[in-house]
């Protein structure tokens, strides 16, 4: 992914040559167009072994194939016809542990371009793989038998499939999961279809059962993804299911039950939604994201079922991706916004016709707290670019670039665009663009070029005019650090209600409207909490205790989103009686927003908790969420011992 940008003397003048330093493999001289896999569970192990198909067509002359892999354990590499090839695991400047590995194959001859080729890759992955959560079955709620679940974005597919890990490659997809267990059910992007026959020799001696899934419309590596486990599905109206443990199920599927008014109501804005059934799953808590967007099968944290149906926002985010992301992807991890930032535009579209009145604008406010917030934590020369739209993150994982920059700073330069263009325009031309680009992988040139050709046919009135102020701010908006070039003010009086009783709460204690709170939407209570986080140096520990008293922050019922900003306020206050509840928080979730941001400001604050905590939770968490946390405290705590 990275951009080699020449800029001329206006920053919006530059030439672009697109690579992607995160991958190792040399997709611009072969590329797949198709992937089987087969995968045979040792979920007791915390062991796959796998059988990996892939077909290639090739864009160059050339005689072997480099692919991209972590710690995987390759057995054997051959040919369709049964020829082995010669292979090798190559190190990259000391990438193995941060983004990996080459696979390079050696071919049997030179091809030419146009050519096909099938190849066939025995392999298993185990523990090491940071794309899956292992659970043992004392952690699943019947404690009858292991799960697993993986998280492939960003590069993580690597992990567990040998392949061109690069949003740029597009493929279709079957695959094949073996269990010897009954109990043991999976579910995989894609459509479930009936078995397909075995291509991998196992030693398959007792009954055993496959489930087989396919996907016919081409996506990148990264939304390929499996849950299994002791899971069942339920109908819940239209095309649309919900997947999660027995137990749990029907309070899961009644929490969600809105999800087809929400695909109908998207679908008014945006156009047909493509992809079959609708299927979320609810994951254990460790899992690291609040959703993951694979088609046909949504991953969800637990931590949206809320009991108010108010953590359901995710679930909108996630169908969004439907059309922003899944249909048209960033052709690299520098334009993941192409991806977000258009998803998070559609999801809140959306919320004007599903949530009451300015929902849609308090969320764009609150995205902008953190969007300020996330500017403002990139202060490392290194991480300067994570600032931008256009993050560069070469010899780098790409996750830790991810924050809420693509989606807040990609949604505030869409919402722009959309006021000089006109609301109506701007959807006609979200509805073109998604059929132009249609199963493409792009970049932001791409888009830029689309929207200026879109506007020079289409809009008839200040055409030049609009064009010369999209020219002006573009370029800026994707590359320019630091804030946006344009400051949007997102404006409604629930933003003031919710400042001004906080600010009463701050300043002179509880206040006599303090119920109004009660009844707040739940991100105008955000609003509210973000006030009193804002400004903490201000709480007196007693009236720390009075707000907890009063409003029952502590706990659970708050649901996830106030009670980050609650724990936060507490942290920073040093507030010794809150900090049971905080350590409590931890453990009852994964979401690797949450829980790196608590440690954040928990390692400067309790160096000697963070690291007491840390030790004792590691286990809980997702690989991607405990390597970074681990990270954090190797940089900050001898640091914070100091300073303590």
């Amino acid at each position: 992914m990275i951009k080699l940008i020449i800029f001329a003397f206006l920053m919006h003048q530059c030439l672009t040559v697109d690579i992607d330093p995160n991958t190792f493999s040399n997709y611009l001289d072969v590329r797949m167009n198709h992937l089987h896999v087969e995968w045979l569970l040792d979920l007791d192990k915390k062991i796959v072994n796998g059988t990996a198909q892939i077909s290639f067509k090739f864009l160059k002359h050339t005689n072997y194939i480099d692919l991209d892999v972590y710690q995987l354990s390759i057995l054997n590499v051959y040919l369709l016809n049964g020829n082995t090839l010669k292979h090798e695991i190559q190190v990259v400047k000391e990438q193995s542990l941060i983004q990996g590995d080459r696979l390079h194959i050696q071919l049997d001859r030179d091809y030419n371009p146009l050519e096909n080729i099938i190849l066939k890759i025995k392999y298993a992955y185990d523990e090491r793989a940071r794309a899956v959560g292992f659970l043992t079955k004392e952690q699943t709620y019947s404690k009858k038998v292991p799960y697993m679940f993986t998280q492939c974005e960003s590069n993580n597919c690597r992990s567990i499939i040998p392949l061109q890990d690069t949003p740029s490659v597009k493929f279709t997809f079957t695959a094949t999961v073996i269990s010897t267990n009954p109990l043991i059910k999976a579910f995989m992007t894609g459509e479930q279809i009936a078995s397909l026959p075995l291509i991998g020799q196992y030693g398959l001696e007792s009954t055993f059962y496959t489930y087989s899934f396919q996907l016919n419309i081409p996506i990148p590596a990264y939304l390929i993804g499996i849950v299994a486990g002791e899971i069942e599905q339920k109908h819940i109206g239209a095309n649309c299911y919900v997947i999660s443990e027995p137990f749990y199920l029907d309070d899961y599927a009644k929490e969600l039950e809105e999800l087809p008014f929400f695909i109908e109501k998207m679908t008014d804005y945006i156009g047909p939604y493509i992809w079959g059934d609708y299927k979320i799953v609810i994951l254990p808590s460790s899992f690291p994201f609040g959703g993951m967007e694979h088609p046909l099968l949504t991953f969800a944290s637990p931590v949206i079922i809320v009991g108010d149906k108010s953590g359901v926002g995710t679930a909108v985010h996630e169908i969004a991706h439907s059309w922003m992301g899944n249909t048209v992807t960033g052709n690299n991890w520098s334009n993941m916004w192409i991806m977000e930032g258009f998803c998070v535009f559609l999801e809140r579209k959306t919320y004007k016709y599903v949530r009451p009145q300015d929902y849609d604008i308090i969320e764009a406010i609150n995205g902008n707290f953190n969007l300020i917030s996330a500017i403002q934590g990139f202060t490392d020369p290194d991480e300067k670019s994570y600032q931008t739209l256009h993050p560069i993150t070469s010899w780098k994982n790409p996750d830790d670039s991810t924050s809420s920059v693509p989606y807040e700073r990609g949604y505030q330069l869409l919402y722009y665009l959309e006021q000089l263009i006109g609301e109506e325009n701007f959807k006609f031309m979200l509805r073109q663009y998604l059929d132009h680009f249609k199963f493409q992988s792009i970049d932001e040139d791409d888009f830029y070029k689309f929207l200026l050709d879109w506007v020079r046919t289409n809009v008839k009135v200040n055409t030049q005019k609009i064009i010369d102020e999209i020219v002006a701010v573009y370029k800026p908006w994707v590359y320019q650090q630091g804030l946006p070039p344009k400051t949007i003010e997102f404006k409604t009086p629930k933003y003031d209600e919710a400042v001004a009783l906080a600010n009463k709460w701050i300043t002179q204690g509880k206040p006599n409207n303090a119920d109004d709170y009660i009844d707040y939407m739940p991100n105008q209570k955000m609003i509210f909490m973000q006030q009193i986080l804002d400004n903490y140096a201000k709480l007196t520990h007693q009236r720390l205790k009075e707000l907890d008293d009063y409003y029952k922050l502590s706990g659970t019922k708050s649901g996830p989103k106030i009670a980050f900003k609650w724990y936060k306020t507490v942290i920073l206050c040093k507030y010794d009686p809150g900090l049971d509840a905080v350590h409590a928080f931890l453990q009852s979730l994964g979401v690797r927003s949450y829980v790196v941001g608590t440690y954040e400001v928990l390692i400067p604050n309790y160096p000697n908790q963070a690291e007491a905590w840390f030790a004792q939770d590691k286990w809980l968490y997702h690989p991607l969420v405990a390597n970074r946390v681990e990270d954090m405290l190797k940089k900050k705590i001898k640091s914070a011992h100091i300073t303590q």
